[in-house]
């Protein structure tokens, strides 16, 4: 069995933070202790707290104001943005440099799926697809279902075994052009199945990328719901802003 990851210290007082928001320890409009307080609370340095603190801002749940204090705003937090897919070029590199491990794999209803299926009926039939994903054969850095349209199912097979985008896999076969992706990214406290695979405490904090890829018909036939622990990946984007 694999040992279970050193978390980073900031990481830990992070979540213990996030555990008292959601509690309501610390309610949404109240302020937080001061720098100080909170370092004697919880025995950490000023340097560790501060990190915490960046962490919680970028993840939406705190905001903090000169000579004011810092604010708890929210208990979760969804930020929601759209990219071309030619923006978005790293999920080859991330595909290519990491092995898709099938788990489980059925088929389900649209209703029964982690996420609302955008454009679907409640009674369609979709694939199911529990995986793990891997950068070196042994660390799990992410953990996957995967919702493809019945019509696509012979995709299956070649599922863990081209180093491809699933979606590209499904043009390839089928002759479809992906029209457009949403994407959508939240913090969240990691399903227990999920942190079991991805050998996590129960209730630990991570992130959740969603994306639902659409045909020229503007139908889904692809959605993948992506779990990461923070300290196991880092996702940066680009904007460029046209004149």
């Amino acid at each position: 069995m694999i040992n279970e990851f050193q978390k980073p210290r900031y990481i830990v007082l992070a979540e213990s933070i996030i555990e008292l928001i959601q509690n309501d320890y610390f309610p949404i409009t109240s302020l937080l202790p001061t720098e100080s307080e909170l370092c004697e609370k919880f025995n950490v340095s000023r340097y560790t707290l501060r990190e915490s603190m960046k962490l919680l801002r970028e993840m939406g749940l705190i905001h903090s104001r000169q000579g004011y204090g810092i604010t708890v705003v929210a208990k979760e937090i969804k930020n929601y943005y759209q990219m071309k897919m030619d923006a978005i070029p790293d999920l080859w590199e991330f595909v290519e440099n990491s092995k898709l491990n099938i788990v489980n794999k059925g088929k389900i209803f649209a209703r029964e799926a982690l996420v609302k299926i955008p454009n679907v009926q409640n009674n369609d039939e979709w694939l199911v697809i529990e995986a793990t994903r891997e950068i070196d054969g042994i660390t799990p850095i992410a953990w996957k279902h995967i919702y493809i349209k019945s019509k696509y199912k012979n995709i299956i097979k070649r599922l863990g075994k081209d180093k491809v985008p699933i979606y590209s896999m499904v043009e390839k076969e089928f002759g479809i052009r992906t029209l457009r992706v949403q994407q959508e990214m939240s913090a969240l406290t990691i399903p227990n199945s999920a942190a079991e695979s991805l050998h996590l405490e129960k209730k630990s904090i991570g992130f959740q990328i969603t994306r639902f890829y659409f045909e020229s018909s503007n139908q889904v036939f692809l959605s993948t719901v992506s779990i990461y622990p923070p300290n196991r990946f880092n996702y940066k984007t680009e904007l460029i802003l046209s004149s």
